[in-house]
């Protein structure tokens, strides 16, 4: 290739790049690199529901940035280090107003969030306030973002969560559909977390169909997604036993895997009721 032609290549790769990402918000950091692992742990975490990869893109993300504040809250929030995370929020806390408009008002949600992961370990009756704090700061701050902001994907997929926790699974599985395109839909996470949702809300069927389709999907992947997928609509039917041997399975691939572990312990408490 030619210089003209390389050249002409560049532009329109960047040209490209640009329409791509028009509607992603602009984070503070000039590393590209740091950008990428940025969106690669969300990546792992969200669709693959592998929390130990998730951590790792962090911590490359940080190699390349150390002052990229957005990346550091959400090593914050996934690092199981106590220590570590502490001493992230006191720094976060202290330079948040380095950054402004809709980066500063998601650096302020995720802030609250890795508080809260650290009144978990050290006070949990004040985590149960710091949550509902949480949640009703993070509808506020997250709604004008993922209508500003439709390609992103991660927010949009959170705040669903907050919709779900604030409203019930009718509201958010409402705005879930009316938000997300029809290709977003096929994202894992959403796939999955609409699938949790048609089952909490009783619709069985619609769970294991999405369920399926998510499965599909990642047929080719090690990844626990689909087994806590398949664990939770099980749980919410009441068939603990299948549950408990989906979550198994799940943990088996990301022993890590902080939702797993959540349902798990959910899971064994109501089979430890059925006990004769």
């Amino acid at each position: 290739m030619n210089a003209i032609n390389t050249i002409a290549f560049l532009l329109f790769s960047m040209v490209n790049f640009t329409v791509a990402f028009s509607q992603q918000l602009k984070l503070t950091t000039s590393s590209d690199s740091a950008l990428y692992y940025y969106y690669e742990g969300w990546r792992q975490v969200m669709d693959e529901g592998n929390y130990t990869e998730s951590e790792v893109a962090y911590r490359k993300m940080m190699s390349f940035d150390k002052d990229f504040l957005v990346g550091l809250s959400l090593l914050g929030r996934i690092t199981r280090d106590l220590k570590e995370r502490q001493d992230i929020e006191q720094a976060l806390v202290k330079r948040k107003k380095e950054v402004d408009g809709d980066e500063q008002r998601l650096l302020s949600n995720y802030i609250e969030l890795v508080k809260l992961t650290n009144l978990r370990e050290i006070d949990p009756d004040e985590a149960v306030i710091q949550m509902e704090k949480v949640f009703q700061s993070a509808e506020e701050n997250l709604r004008p973002l993922v209508h500003r902001y439709r390609d992103e994907i991660y927010y949009m997929a959170e705040y669903i969560e907050v919709l779900h926790h604030n409203h019930g699974p009718q509201l958010a599985l409402d705005s879930l559909y009316h938000l997300a395109n029809t290709q977003q839909r096929q994202e894992p996470f959403i796939l999955g977390y609409a699938a949790s949702m048609e089952a909490e809300a009783g619709n069985f069927t619609k769970a294991l169909e999405q369920a399926a389709a998510l499965s599909n999907k990642m047929v080719n992947t090690q990844s626990p997604k689909p087994y806590v997928v398949y664990s939770d609509i099980y749980f919410k039917m009441g068939n603990y036993e299948r549950a408990q041997e989906y979550i198994q399975s799940a943990l088996g691939l990301d022993a890590g895997n902080i939702d797993a572990q959540r349902l798990e312990r959910k899971i064994v408490d109501q089979l430890n009721k059925v006990k004769p």
